[in-house]
């Protein structure tokens, strides 16, 4: 398949060429053919847009516009007929807190400061109400900027101002190189960027007019800290490379995960036939907590191998993540794809809306969930310029002002956004796969990423029994099963409180109790006063021992007998009062009884 993927090597001579096309040329040496919002009546096409939904407005930046020279002409396709592109200088919005068509909606155009680029990386962040953008290239025979950081703050009512953000991580940041056609993503604090290509049109150091080169990592940026990190890629697919893919952030894991679709890998060295398109067949993910790299093959009615499509991902109930994925250029179509597919997470499983659900062939555009319910896809802009892109301008945008709103629970396009449509459900087969026991069929790649999935999902246990499949349940039949399991769930919680309550009152109880038993005291030893006996005095009177009473005058002597061997006795003058000092006796302490005391 090396070499399916030329067109997009080639892109950036085109796109040269289309920039260098006639017209007024502004302050940026840009070609310019009209103003940045023409309207329903004139629009014809704008390529490379990038969509931000913040609050109650979609902001829409970057790219390329194009429309009838000088503003007029009619919006009817006329085979051959090309139409002059050129630089968006404005920031466009739209309300989002009202209903419209794509007929009448009203869009607004921000004064833009910023270098004008195609295909930057953009990270919001809900939390200031704003978004960053950086990498990208230039329109026409321009030079790149500098490598900066560009943060556009949202006012609240469809406006804002540009700024540079200030870099204190200005090291690690001037190691990194502008790229272009990468695949991004984002949690709501840390921001992705995965490869993508590097040429003399998307930064300075490169000075070749060549197809530049592939670049390998993950860059990361922390909006709190403003820290860059650049983690290895080399365990992605054979060369750690992706062109012009899709990145999502999923939510399984303690830490989330990074799932890449679709677009194409290559060699660093990048030539006109070095492009292979990824297959749907088995997925790359990655655990930005752990730095780990897994692979998950897939099932179901997978997408064609596309790359420039656009997609978007929706927590559904019970626990499950659904990504939608819409349009895209394909080696394996006669043109562009008009399809969108479902893939839903943990099972690892496709599905295709049905073939009249209203999509156009388009790529090169932007999506964004909008509405209160999170249940509407808007697509805005994109080309269709027949394969490989060759003539991406040729074509009048069948949807007026290049808007279309999907309902993905319904899978049906419509021109009619709805703020306060109903909250979002898995579409009906969806819902119905997982209902049969769907997970039963799923073979994991590696138990370590299934324990990561199982702990984010709670439908990981449903259908995972042995029983025979029965008929395919309703949607009400599967929302009646997910309700018993909700209550089995809640009842077990309760049941094992209850428990615990019960043990607790139990050990209380119980210690209560010893602490009112009346509680055996244990003697202090007291020795008993000394001296014991009252002491005694050699009497004068050979043979005879003196007792010494209190009363002199009481005091008495008794013989004593005597043995054979004479004894000398001492001066009667030199006897003095003396007592038989008792054996000392060592201060002990007492010792407790062989019983337990409280």
């Amino acid at each position: 398949m090396k070499g399916s993927c030329l067109p997009c090597a080639l892109l950036l001579a085109v796109l040269g060429y289309l920039g260098r096309i006639g017209g007024l040329v502004d302050g940026h040496g840009l070609a310019r053919q009209g103003v940045d919002n023409p309207g329903p009546d004139n629009f014809i096409r704008h390529r490379y847009p990038s969509v931000v939904a913040l609050e109650n407005y979609l902001y829409i930046d970057g790219g390329e516009l194009s429309q009838p020279t000088n503003g007029t002409g009619s919006n009817s396709t006329q085979s051959g007929q090309t139409y002059p592109s050129y630089a968006v200088s404005s920031t466009l919005s739209l309300k989002l807190s009202e209903s419209w068509t794509n007929d009448t909606v009203e869009i607004r155009a921000i004064n833009k400061t910023v270098p004008l680029l195609d295909q930057q990386i953009y990270w919001s962040d809900a939390s200031i109400n704003s978004f960053y953008t950086w990498g990208g290239m230039t329109v026409g025979s321009q030079p790149p900027p500098q490598n900066e950081l560009w943060l556009f703050n949202a006012d609240g009512r469809g406006g804002g101002a540009w700024s540079q953000v200030t870099q204190g991580d200005y090291r690690d940041f001037s190691q990194l190189k502008r790229p272009v056609a990468s695949a991004f993503t984002q949690n709501k604090r840390v921001g992705y960027a995965f490869s993508g290509q590097v040429t003399s049109k998307t930064d300075l150091s490169v000075e070749d007019n060549d197809l530049g080169y592939a670049v390998q990592g993950l860059v990361s940026y922390d909006f709190q800290t403003g820290q860059w990190a650049n983690d290895t890629t080399a365990e992605f697919g054979g060369y750690g490379t992706c062109l012009n893919g899709r990145a999502e952030h999923i939510p399984f894991g303690p830490n989330g995960l990074l799932l890449f679709l679709g677009g194409a890998e290559t060699p660093t060295d990048v030539t006109q036939n070095s492009l292979v398109p990824l297959p749907w067949n088995q997925l790359n993910i990655y655990d930005p907590g752990t730095r780990k790299w897994y692979t998950q093959s897939t099932s179901g009615t997978k997408p064609p191998v596309v790359d420039r499509a656009c997609s978007v991902g929706v927590h559904g109930p019970n626990n499950t993540y659904e990504i939608f994925i819409y349009g895209g250029d394909s080696n394996q179509l006669v043109g562009l794809s008009s399809d969108v597919h479902v893939l839903s997470l943990p099972g690892f499983v496709f599905f295709k809306a049905d073939a009249n659900s209203g999509g156009t062939p388009r790529a090169d555009h932007a999506c964004a969930v909008v509405g209160k319910g999170r249940r509407q896809m808007l697509s805005y802009g994109g080309v269709d310029g027949g394969p490989g892109l060759l003539n991406p301008t040729t074509t009048t945008d069948p949807w007026k002002q290049g808007l279309g709103i999907f309902d993905m629970s319904e899978m049906k396009w419509a021109d009619l956004y709805t703020p306060d449509a109903a909250d979002y459900e898995s579409p009906a087969v969806v819902r119905d796969w997982y209902a049969r026991g769907g997970m039963r069929s799923v073979m994991w790649d590696n138990d370590e990423l299934k324990e990561l999935f199982a702990n984010g999902s709670s439908i990981m246990n449903i259908g995972t029994d042995n029983s025979t499949d029965g008929p395919a349940e309703s949607s009400g039949s599967s929302s009646q099963r997910i309700g018993i399991i909700v209550g089995s769930t809640v009842g077990g919680v309760a049941a094992i409180a209850i428990a615990g309550a019960v043990a607790l009152l139990l050990l209380r109880k119980r210690r209560r109790r010893r602490q009112i038993q009346p509680t055996e005291t244990i003697d202090e030893y007291r020795p008993e006063p000394w001296p014991k006996d009252p002491p005694q005095i050699r009497s004068t009177t050979p043979g005879t021992i003196g007792t010494f009473l209190s009363d002199p005058t009481t005091s008495t002597t008794e013989p004593i007998e005597l043995g054979t061997t004479t004894r000398e006795e001492l001066p009667a003058e030199d006897v003095g009062w003396t007592y038989e000092l008792p054996v000392p006796t060592p201060r002990l302490r007492p010792e407790l009884p062989d019983r337990k005391f409280t």
